[in-house]
Order: C-alpha cells, then structure tokens, then sequence
C-alpha cells in the first residue's frame, strides 16, 4: 500500500501499530464491565451460529475479536480480518492460523463482493477511520439483507481512576510544552446524533440503536502506567517528558490504591449497532 495515497492520520496510525502491535486487545481485553463480560464479547455475541454465517471484523487488528468469535461460535463459522496494518495482520495470522482470510486494506475500499457478509463488527477503531460515511455505505454493500453491523467506539462517560490520572499528568505535561492531545477521533463516529444519522433509513439502515458501557481493570501502579504507554498521545512525548509524565501520574495514583495495592481504571464506551434493510 503506497505511503503517499494515505493520510497523515493514517500514516501516524501505521507507524503506531508497527511498533505497537495488539496494544488494543492488550488495553481492552482483559477491562470488565460492572455484569463480569467485555467489550469484544459484545460484539462475538452479535455472530449467529450455523455453517454459513460469515463475519467481517474491520480493523481487526492482531485478531483478538476474530479469535474470541471462533471460540464462541466454533470453527463453521467464516471468519475474515481487514486492517490498514500489515504489522498487525501478521500478529492476527499467528494467532488465527491460515482458515481465516485476512486483507490489507482500507476500510473505505472493501474488496468483498456485494451481499457477503452477514455481520460487520468493529472494536475502537471506526472513529480512527477516514471518512465514515464512505466506510459506512461500503459496509452496507457488503452486508446481506438483514446483515448486522455493530461498532465500538470511544464515549460515553468520563474516564475515571488511573485513566483520569493519566490524562490529567498527559494534560499538564503537554501545557508545558506548550503542545495539545492529538485529534485523531472523527467528530461524526464521536457524536451519537452524527452517526445514528449515518445508520437510519436514508443509508438503508434500520434498528439503529446506540448503547453506553464502561469497562475497567484494576492494576498495580506500574503495570497501569505500562497499558497507558499503549495509548496515542504518548508517542509525541520525547524521553525526559515521558519520564516526567510517568513520575506525576505514579505519585497521583498512589492515593487511589485498594487494599491489595492495585489502582482502578474505567473508560466510557459507545457501541452503535444497525441492521440492513431487508
């Protein structure tokens, strides 16, 4: 795929997944909502059982959903990955093994044929995305009548424990020098008008419908500062400032250690869901 036919978002993207390969699933698989599940079996438990079920997760990432699907749904189901990042394809085919098909592609140019698939998921990566609209209608040209697509997305409440603390030392270390967070998030997926808008009736969709969720995991300091170094924003940070951001957000969590010394961390989600047209 030809560097100068992608975007400055996309590039920065690459290069964060080149050398940071699963640090979705490393981040988002383990954190539990308060009923004792997760965000990806969310998703997993959208795929209908039967022989000819076929699911595409787009942005798949190192395949940690794809995987949780084949676990929950066996082998007959046909499972296939897309992702802009070859680093993270090559992660997904070590864990998935060759009966899953894999593209390296963008997501607003799906090569599948029309009416393919019957279930389109996501996890925390369609508000990354270029141009959701494009991405949106060429999701529904790949979904059968009837299809489901689900995403989840960035929202919903405010981060809170270790994650409020991150943001809080990232925030001060950034006014310092005098720089911002990043603004990869595109404001239509952040929006639940913008892209409920996006999933009515007008694009073919139906049922759309939009859910509020938190996940949470509970770690020692130091490995929670490890799960924030997989976030975006540190990537701008040089040395001395990663180093001066780590010692703030160690001495803010301090005080919100439990009894067996581990620090919580929540984030907001938004899962959005629609089902085409019949």
């Amino acid at each position: 795929m030809a560097a100068d036919a992608l975007s400055p978002n996309e590039r920065f993207l690459l290069d964060f997944h080149r050398s940071h390969p699963g640090a979705t699933s490393e981040f988002f698989g383990p954190a539990r909502t308060p009923e004792g599940g997760d965000s990806y079996d969310r998703l997993a438990a959208l795929v209908p059982e039967g022989d000819d079920a076929v699911v595409l997760d787009l942005a798949c990432g190192d395949g940690y959903l794809l995987e949780r699907i084949g676990q929950r749904r066996g082998s007959r189901v046909r499972r296939i990955g897309l992702d802009l990042s070859a680093d993270e394809l090559a992660a997904a085919a070590r864990r998935l093994g060759p009966d899953v098909l894999l593209l390296n592609e963008r997501a607003q140019a799906i090569s599948l044929p029309p009416a393919s698939v019957d279930v389109v998921v996501s996890h925390m990566a369609l508000m990354l995305m270029d141009d959701p609209a494009t991405v949106i209608a060429g999701i529904h040209r790949v979904l059968r009548p009837g299809g489901v697509f689900s995403a989840i997305v960035d929202g919903g409440s405010a981060p809170s424990g270790g994650l409020a603390c991150f943001v809080a030392s990232m925030g001060r270390t950034l006014r310092t020098a005098d720089r911002a967070f990043l603004s990869l998030n595109h404001p239509i997926v952040m929006s639940r008008e913008g892209l409920l808008a996006h999933l009515g009736e007008a694009a073919g969709f139906s049922e759309a419908r939009v859910e509020e969720l938190v996940v949470s995991r509970r770690e020692p300091p130091a490995r929670l500062w490890e799960l924030m170094c997989l976030t975006y924003d540190v990537v701008q940070l040089s040395p001395a400032e990663v180093e001066s951001t780590r010692r703030d957000f160690l001495d803010a969590v301090e005080a919100l250690r439990d009894a067996e010394g581990l620090v919580g961390c929540s984030v907001g989600l938004r899962q959005f869901t629609a089902r085409k047209q019949a």
